[in-house]
């Protein structure tokens, strides 16, 4: 039905706000097993809006995969502290030798080899090492950041699916009233027509009515399934499952319920939005790369030693005499100081103060789409509000009206014509009253979301 698409377009608006619920958030508990193993979460025969989301959590792939990149950003921890430990390799050189020409006592080919363990060290370069660990560290609070976003993301999704099938199932049941009604009018013209009362072409129209509510009643149950599957595509479930949900009754207190000011709003969702958290590390690693690129400005200290030795067939000794006549050992401090590197560092440095500029735009943008979404998210409620208060009426005035005209025609009083266009009247009341009730809902529990990160369904 017409109703059911509009609220759905209405639903989408709010596709970039994020929904949070009992303090769901992104696991921090990551490990691979957490990441292959099945769900531990046994399905409910009835589900909530909290069994939805939290099995979307256990089984959603974009949060597995941000469970990969948090894994990912500890080995890249673990990399940055690894900087700060000696390097230790063994190398071997083999080698040929002909002499065309030797000279009397040396012989024609000379078999040479060499046997060394070297270890360095790195003293210090500037804290270059030490700006990486603590970047990196950083680095991985924005992928749990992004993490949490994408769980919250999640749940926005969920429950604008889940009150798409509240909303569908109750426009599913104005649909059948409705055709109830016009079935018991299409029985009791057929009976006056049969009587003489009423004509054919009266009855006609009545019939034509009740075939249209049946025709209404097919689309709200199509659109009442594909609401259905939907949230199932959500959750991942197989084809054949079939879903149920937990109905809920929204009482008047709840759609009519005081809200806080907008700047109230907005002050508590820049505090905790995952998008300016993540912007407030930008801040720091922006700060840190700068340092990085500085590093390179200052001198490096290097401790450098190995272990040697090597054999040489022209000699007079065995390979083992020589081996042991030739170890060596070594052991050195080494500094190094830039003098000129064709403007590197200083181009490095440029990039990375150009770079840390994002910062104050990056939050600038996000303040600017909070503050219209808020906006937004008010005008929306108060209108809703105000077509539900006038729905309330509306509705009174034409139950009322489609109850006299229903007693006026079977007195004779009005034409068919004045009796469909009741009806019609009062079906088009109730979906306007019960859009204008979900949107208000939807509106509520999303400024509440704003306000206090969280949002309930009861």
């Amino acid at each position: 039905m017409k109703k059911s698409l509009y609220l759905a377009f209405l639903l989408s608006m709010f596709s970039q706000i994020n929904m949070k619920g009992e303090e769901f958030s992104f696991p921090t508990d990551i490990n691979i097993e957490k990441i292959t193993e099945s769900s531990p979460i046994s399905m409910p025969e009835v589900w909530s809006f909290d069994d939805c989301v939290n099995w979307a959590i256990a089984n959603n792939i974009d949060i597995r995969s941000s469970m990969l990149a948090v894994l990912e950003a500890d080995e890249n921890i673990g990399m940055a502290k690894d900087a700060f430990l000696p390097f230790v390799g063994f190398s071997t050189n083999h080698s040929f030798t002909n002499y065309p020409s030797p000279q009397p006592g040396q012989i024609n080919n000379a078999y040479n080899s060499s046997y060394n363990i070297n270890a360095s060290w790195t003293i210090w370069e500037g804290n270059a090492r030490k700006y990486r660990l603590e970047s990196s560290k950083l680095a991985k609070l924005q992928q749990q950041l992004y993490g949490d976003d994408v769980v919250k993301n999640l749940q926005l999704g969920i429950l604008q699916a889940y009150l798409n099938i509240l909303y569908a199932a109750e426009a599913v049941d104005i649909a059948k009233k409705s055709l109830e009604v016009s079935s018991a009018q299409a029985s009791r013209t057929k009976r006056l027509m049969e009587t003489g009362r009423t004509s054919r072409v009266d009855y006609a129209q009545i019939e034509s009515q009740k075939a249209q509510d049946e025709y209404n009643l097919v689309q709200a149950k199509s659109s009442y399934n594909t609401a259905i599957v939907s949230l199932k595509n959500l959750l991942n479930l197989g084809l054949d499952y079939n879903l149920q949900i937990k109905d809920v009754n929204f009482s008047d207190s709840q759609i009519n319920q005081p809200l806080p000011s907008k700047t109230q709003v907005f002050e508590i969702a820049m505090n905790w939005l995952p998008q300016f958290k993540s912007n407030e590390l930008n801040k720091s690693i922006f700060d840190y790369n700068i340092k990085i690129a500085k590093s390179s400005y200052f001198p490096s200290i290097s401790l450098n030693g190995g272990l040697g030795s090597g054999y040489n067939s022209s000699g007079n000794n065995s390979w083992g005499s020589q081996m042991k006549n030739f170890f060596n050992e070594n052991i050195g401090l080494s500094l190094s100081v830039p003098i000129y590197d064709g403007n590197a560092t200083r181009r490095a440095v440029n990039i990375a103060k150009l770079q840390a500029l994002e910062y104050d735009l990056t939050k600038t943008q996000l303040q600017n789409e909070l503050s219209q979404t808020i906006e937004n998210l008010f005008i929306e409620s108060d209108n809703a509000r105000a077509r539900y208060e006038s729905g309330l009426s509306q509705l009174e005035a034409t139950s009322l009206s489609a109850e006299l005209v229903d007693r006026q025609f079977e007195l004779g009083l009005v034409n068919p014509l004045e009796l469909l266009t009741a009806h019609n009247n009062l079906l088009n009341a109730r979906l306007e009253l019960l859009q204008s009730k979900y949107m208000a809902i939807l509106s509520n529990k999303t400024i509440g979301y704003y306000a206090t990160s969280q949002v309930t369904i009861p």
